[in-house]
């Protein structure tokens, strides 16, 4: 069959850099948010920000008394180089033609407009966040490319083939709506396979409990750390974010650079594990640590914690320290992950106790909070490419969605246990762990700012649902042992370009602890290449001790019980 003109790489990789999934406890947040889609109406917040707005009209007047001004030059000269830079009119006719180009320019001028007054608004963060989400919506859902009778490459495509894009596309509807997502795909998921051409590299399980398979990678160097690097991934997502193609997989690079690599897998969990909660999760993780650190032979090990995986991972260590059990871990590294939430991020606005009550009300009817809730919240999140740039695609040009192994393991979400989600919310709604002592793991009062190991903190420069100034927070509640560094790019696709790969870049400051987010921007140097490559040349500084890599995995108490990645992994969310 047709399906027209496939995707560019350069497309697809522009999708994939800005793919909306990962995260942790601020996703759930937003996806509390689905017991009601009234979220995306905030009555509460529209009145307040009125209210904001009689009260200091001056900057609204200003802005909407300027917004002629700017229709009028936008409309007359096209603005091309604006226009040009919005990812949805890369077609040559919305830049070329002047109608299109005028009427791409006078749309993007009135989103400007709108935002700036947002943006101006006298109003808290919640209020101005829970607008903007909305706004957001409404703006990408009114751009002129998802109108089929005024844009250009839809044009195209009908005159190409004769309309069949359009029969081709209500294919698509049908079956798109019989996921439980109901949202346009954004991948063909029928072009990978896990543990063939995803998720391949070789490696055994070696132990598996009822919340968690542990990994161990075989080493591809004679010599190998003598400390070993567990890698902790989220719960939201698969952790094979860190195993993707096997050119671009981070596992095979950090083998190479001789890394003793394990992996925790968590289970994609059904109504059997509706009781598990976070202190659950924290036993887990430090039950895996232990078990890499006795097959590896040593005292400690290198945590590496991922979006949602950094928030349970920080939490181990603060009850770690609490429990003078911190010489478990030589170092601690904390990616992308948001773990104060007094100001922040955009995701967990719209959460309050009405809304959280009703989502775990419904997480204990069917004993998980559903996978199909979290992905409708990453998609309104970043609506844009989350919802309307596949429904172009897919439905009004009748293409299929592209192939991409990033967009692959977006899609692969998982459900959550309804305990753990709970707690999650009210870790949300909260914010305990910024006050020594408010939060008890497992009974014992812990202290963020008691972690005492070197740590290394990550933002990415254009994440939308971890923002790295909400990541930078995190250096004040442990101290003055942590370092920040600034990965460029967006949440998932940071992490996911390896040490060597091309086109990445990273920042590193002044020490970040007493330094506000901006003056540590101000001060920050640019250097070429992934964050892994400085993260590895930290580690190694710590922890320069080498051995000779062992020739089986596993060991007398932990056998091998199956090839990576695993059972677990293959779980595909109801």
């Amino acid at each position: 069959m047709n399906t027209g003109t496939p995707v560019s790489p350069a497309s697809r990789e522009t999708a994939a850099e800005n793919t909306p999934a990962g995260g942790g406890i601020e996703v759930f947040a937003a996806s509390a948010l689905f017991g009601g889609l009234g979220a995306l109406l905030p009555l509460g917040a529209m009145r307040r920000a009125t209210s904001a707005a009689v009260r200091h009209p001056a900057p609204v007047v200003r802005t909407l008394a300027r917004l002629p001004g700017g229709l009028v030059t936008a409309t007359v000269g096209g603005a091309p180089d604006r226009v040009g830079r919005d990812s949805r009119f890369t077609d040559r006719a919305w830049q070329g033609n002047p109608f299109f180009r005028r009427l791409a320019a006078g749309y993007l001028t009135t989103c400007d407009a709108v935002m700036t007054i947002l943006d101006d608004l006298d109003t808290d963060w919640r209020t101005r966040e829970q607008l903007r989400q909305s706004v957001d919506n409404l703006l990408a859902a009114a751009a002129p490319t998802n109108n089929p009778l005024v844009n250009p490459e839809v044009w195209k495509e009908v005159l190409d083939t004769g309309g069949s894009n359009f029969l081709r596309g209500s294919r698509y509807v049908l079956d798109d709506w019989r996921t439980p997502s109901k949202l346009p795909a954004a991948v063909d998921r029928s072009a990978f396979r896990i543990g063939e051409t995803i998720a391949a590299t070789p490696g055994a399980v070696v132990r598996r409990e009822r919340l968690y398979e542990l990994l161990q990678y075989t080493p591809t160097t004679e010599k190998v750390d003598a400390v070993p690097t567990v890698f902790i991934a989220s719960p939201v997502n698969k952790f094979y974010l860190l195993d993707l193609a096997p050119d671009r997989s981070l596992i095979r690079a950090e083998l190479r650079a001789g890394r003793r690599v394990f992996v925790i897998s968590w289970v994609n969990p059904d109504a059997s594990h509706a009781d598990v909660g976070f202190d659950d999760y924290i036993a887990a993780l430090i039950e895996a640590m232990e078990t890499a650190c006795r097959i590896a032979g040593t005292d400690s090990c290198h945590p590496i914690g991922l979006c949602g995986g950094g928030q349970i991972t920080l939490i181990a260590a603060a009850y770690l320290a609490a429990v003078g059990r911190q010489q478990l871990m030589a170092t601690l590294s904390i990616a992308i992950a948001v773990t104060d939430f007094s100001a922040g991020p955009a995701g967990s606005a719209s959460l309050d106790r009405g809304r959280a009550r009703r989502a775990i009300e419904k997480s204990r009817r069917s004993g998980r909070f559903d996978a199909a809730d979290t992905a409708r919240s990453f998609a309104v999140m970043r609506p844009v490419d989350g919802i309307w740039n596949a429904f172009v695609h897919r439905y009004l040009l009748g293409r299929a969605a592209p192939k991409h192994d990033l967009l692959y393991w977006a899609a692969d979400q998982t459900d959550l246990a309804a305990a753990f989600g709970a707690d999650l919310l009210e870790i949300a709604l909260d914010n305990p762990f910024v006050v020594p002592g408010r939060a008890r793991i497992r009974d014992t009062p812990i202290d963020v700012s008691a972690i005492s190991v070197p740590t290394y903190v990550l933002g990415a420069s254009t994440d939308h649902i971890s923002p790295w100034r909400d990541c930078y927070r995190t250096v004040a509640m442990i101290g003055e042992t942590a370092d920040f560094v600034l990965a460029t790019g967006g949440h998932a696709a940071a992490i996911a370009r390896g040490p060597g790969a091309e086109r990445a870049s990273y920042r590193t400051s002044v020490p970040a602890l007493g330094v506000d987010a901006d003056e540590w921007l101000g001060r920050s140097e640019l250097h070429a290449g992934p964050w892994w490559d400085h993260w590895n040349a930290w580690l190694t500084s710590v922890s320069p001790d080498t051995t000779t890599a062992p020739a089986h995995l596993g060991d007398d108490a932990y056998p091998v019980l199956g090839d990576a990645p695993g059972t677990y992994v293959r779980r595909v969310a109801s």
